[in-house]
């Protein structure tokens, strides 16, 4: 097992995301090496101080699991004991760490100590998990996104209009029920009286129903 934990950086980036230093699946080899360093000269100073030899082997390096969880509290930690200028507040203190970093991390420890089960004398058998995806996920997600609204749907359903670019022309859509409204008070006019959906004269525009954006729309 190479020492990459997750995936040799090629974890996939959300829209807008930027993944901070401590995310391992999205570092490049430069970054991973000092975090490497890092965490290696904090876990090692940890199990000394708090006397996890027994519960955090020596090998805690091969187990991803541990990885990430070493990296968080290591993270966790210096942030509490971290020297501030004037007027900087902790958003952690050392004691907050403790009670609510280091006392769960010991729970989970114990609660998860099959991790080091298999390893024995600098023979390290980190337990693997095959992780696995069903076929179909894709229409899956395909039925979901189709069965919602569209943006100009969703805005118009929560506002009974949709604001255009800024150009001072008014609405771009309208909805249905405030159309209505529009009609009845005399400021709206339909183009055809038999028609309910037909194509509706308002604001010196003529107004069309739409299936997409569920509202009238100025042609």
């Amino acid at each position: 097992m190479g020492l990459v934990p997750h995936g040799r950086g090629s974890g996939a980036r959300m829209s807008g995301y930027t993944p901070g230093r401590l995310s391992w699946r999205h570092l490049d080899q430069e970054q991973a090496q000092q975090l490497w360093d890092e965490l290696i000269e904090w876990v090692e100073w940890f199990r000394g101080c708090y006397r996890l030899t027994d519960r955090i082997k020596g090998c805690w390096y091969r187990h991803p699991k541990m990885v990430e969880e070493l990296t968080a509290a290591m993270s966790a930690h210096k942030v509490a004991y971290e020297q501030l200028g004037d007027g900087q507040v902790h958003s952690w203190s050392p004691g907050s760490w403790h009670y609510q970093v280091y006392q769960p991390l010991l729970q989970r420890l114990a609660a998860n100590s099959d991790e080091f089960g298999d390893c024995i004398d600098g023979r390290c058998e980190p337990p693997t998990v095959q992780v696995t995806l069903l076929d179909g996920v894709r229409e899956w997600i395909a039925a979901d996104i189709a069965a919602r609204p569209t943006p100009i749907a969703a805005a118009v359903a929560a506002t009974g209009s949709l604001p255009d670019s800024g150009n001072g022309a008014g609405p771009a859509v309208i909805d249905a029920a405030r159309m209505v409204d529009l009609i009845d008070s005399g400021d709206a006019e339909p183009v055809e009286p038999d028609d309910e959906f037909g194509p509706v004269s308002y604001d010196g525009h003529v107004w069309q129903w739409s299936d997409d954006t569920e509202g009238y729309v100025r042609t």
